[in-house]
């Protein structure tokens, strides 16, 4: 039994095969894979050629990973070809999701804000989430649509360039043509400089980057739907729920808290990894949330003085609202750094430093 090879060359190597391939088949394949690269690196060891150039020759032959990817998938994939498959389908994992909940959400604010107060809550529950479902669907839809024309006109304009190369390096062969002489032309071969640099493993997936989005999104509409009114017959008819007095200057400053949350969700999603710093910055955005929350809950009525003169809200309201605010804040920053400390722990395991 051969040495497993555990060379940068080869690790992203065997990394661009396996993030094409459907996770049922990933391990057989990536395994039978790194036996056969290292088989040849120790054959080609025994021969006396040294390991870095043992390890670059094995990969060679082995070839392109898209090529090998698409050879070892359990089915044909025609839509996209095998060099942009996985990107394709990368794309369509965040386009179909993100632009199905902003359409649906946009939609579902849009029905709240329209309807509040002018019909009876079932009719109005039900068109607010009627409308949002195929506001929802035509999102995945536009998003679906978007990553196939995307790589259809990427699959196109390099098909484009490869044959421009191709009829531009007929001049200089015929002019050479006394050397090569009926000789054929051998395709371009695969190298290792084609490789792409090692891609860090995510510490966010695009569905929590979504599911995250949307209730950043609910959290910044919060104010908007509290501040009108929400039912058309009963006690509260025509009253909002939240204090009219909140609007300035706290309002603007929680929408700007919001605003920065997301921001950081967008990039915690782009770097791939946790870092200290990302933590930082979140601790940050959590202790300034929290302390102007604090604030208003005990310096500010945050419900509608109407709700306090019918008896309908205690004084006990701003301290249980502290509280919670501060078990949140407190769940959050410990769950975060437990987080970031386990990613930075699994990298420096697996030697990433």
């Amino acid at each position: 039994m051969t040495e497993t090879p555990t060379g940068t060359l080869t690790e992203t190597w065997l990394e661009e095969v396996a993030r094409r391939l459907p996770a049922r088949v990933r391990g057989d394949v990536v395994d039978g894979l790194r036996t056969a690269v290292a088989d040849r690196i120790h054959d080609a060891a025994a021969r006396g050629v040294p390991a870095p150039e043992a390890e670059r020759r094995a990969l060679e032959e082995l070839g392109d990973p898209a090529r090998l990817a698409e050879d070892h998938a359990p089915g044909p994939r025609h839509l996209i070809g095998p060099a942009h498959y996985h990107e394709f389908l990368e794309l369509l994992r965040v386009l179909v999701p993100v632009l199905a909940g902003v359409f649906g959400g946009l939609s579902l604010l849009g029905t709240l804000f329209a309807e509040a107060g002018r019909q009876d809550p079932v009719a109005y529950a039900a068109l607010a989430l009627a409308s949002a479902l195929g506001a929802a669907l035509q999102g995945a839809l536009m998003g679906a649509g978007t990553a196939v024309v995307v790589f259809a006109v990427v699959e196109r304009v390099e098909s484009t360039r490869t044959t421009g190369r191709a009829a531009g390096a007929d001049a200089p062969a015929e002019a050479a043509g006394s050397r090569r002489s009926g000789a054929e032309e051998e395709p371009a071969r695969w190298t290792v400089e084609q490789l792409p640099p090692p891609r860090p493993p995510r510490d966010v997936t695009v569905g929590e980057l979504v599911w995250s989005s949307l209730g950043l999104a609910l959290a910044f509409a919060a104010p908007f739907l509290l501040s009108r009114p929400l039912f058309a017959h009963g006690p509260l008819a025509g009253e909002p729920l939240l204090a009219p007095g909140l609007w300035w200057p706290w309002v603007p400053l929680y929408l700007g808290l919001v605003a920065v949350s997301w921001g950081w969700e967008l990039l915690r999603f782009l770097r791939r990894r946790w870092s200290w710093g990302l933590w930082a910055v979140n601790a940050a955005v959590d202790l300034a949330m929290a302390a102007l929350l604090v604030t208003v809950l005990r310096t500010e009525s945050v419900v509608n003085p109407v709700l306090r003169e019918r008896g309908w809200v205690g004084e006990g309201f701003a301290a249980a609202g502290v509280v919670l605010v501060v078990v949140i804040t407190v769940w959050d920053l410990v769950a975060t750094f437990l987080a970031c400390r386990h990613s930075l722990a699994r990298r420096r395991g697996a030697g990433g430093g």
